[in-house]
């Protein structure tokens, strides 16, 4: 089980290098190869999925990582596309938006995890920043006729918005079901977790452990909106 929760992991830790790669590589190799690691990357985000519901090497903290990881390389993305195009600053704004509610969901203990809507979403998202990047940089795309290039760059700089504004419908969807779900007060089914509570080494690594690192235990609460407090019964 444990090298299926580390190739489980290790693919969602490639979406957190590829973040910190993003801006070297962009202004190195330009808006092409950016697009290429953004292929990458979010194909990462399916086939860990596919191979933790394979391994059902689930977990609390594969999950956190693994939204993290979504939420950092998406608005580094964007960040970037900044420097391409002021329309991006539009899904950034939304995109922040969503992290807040999110972390108000986590505050008042509301189960946190992406609804259907934020899930199409990010496929959503993925392809117009992918397009983005390649429009962007689009003199390299050896596929293309030069006809069809002039043609594309006679488009921009309005190509960009409406390459973006599938990414922003789709972020505003996410925003508003997320707000409606704070709203209507559901998804705040609590549950009761047993723990060691000697104060010692031994017992918090164990409470971790069977908390955070158990896909039994995630498969069973995964539903629950608990994961404020088993943040904090997990360091007794």
């Amino acid at each position: 089980m444990f090298i299926k929760l580390l190739i489980v992991n290790v693919l969602t830790l490639i979406r957190v290098i590829g973040t910190i790669v993003l801006v070297p590589i962009y202004h190195t190799y330009g808006g092409y190869s950016v697009s290429i690691l953004a292929l990458i990357c979010y194909l990462t985000d399916s086939i860990d999925g596919i191979l933790a519901r394979k391994f059902k090497a689930s977990t609390f903290f594969g999950a956190i990582f693994d939204g993290a990881a979504d939420k950092l390389f998406t608005l580094m993305n964007f960040i970037v596309l900044y420097l391409i195009t002021p329309y991006a600053i539009i899904p950034i704004i939304i995109e922040l938006l969503i992290v807040l509610v999110q972390i108000m969901k986590y505050h008042y203990n509301y189960n946190v995890q992406s609804n259907m809507v934020g899930k199409f979403k990010t496929w959503v998202l993925a392809i117009s920043v992918i397009l983005t990047f390649l429009v962007s940089d689009i003199s390299k795309v050896s596929f293309l006729s030069e006809t069809v290039k002039t043609n594309i760059n006679g488009l921009l700089p309005d190509l960009y918005f409406w390459l973006l504004v599938p990414a922003i419908i789709m972020e505003t969807l996410t925003l508003l079901s997320y707000i409606e779900e704070i709203i209507k007060g559901n998804n705040k089914k609590e549950v009761k977790v047993e723990v060691e509570n000697k104060n010692n080494n031994q017992s918090t690594w164990k409470n971790f452990k069977n908390i955070w690192l158990d896909p039994e235990y995630y498969s069973k609460h995964k539903d629950d909106a608990n994961i404020r407090k088993i943040t904090k019964v997990s360091k007794k």
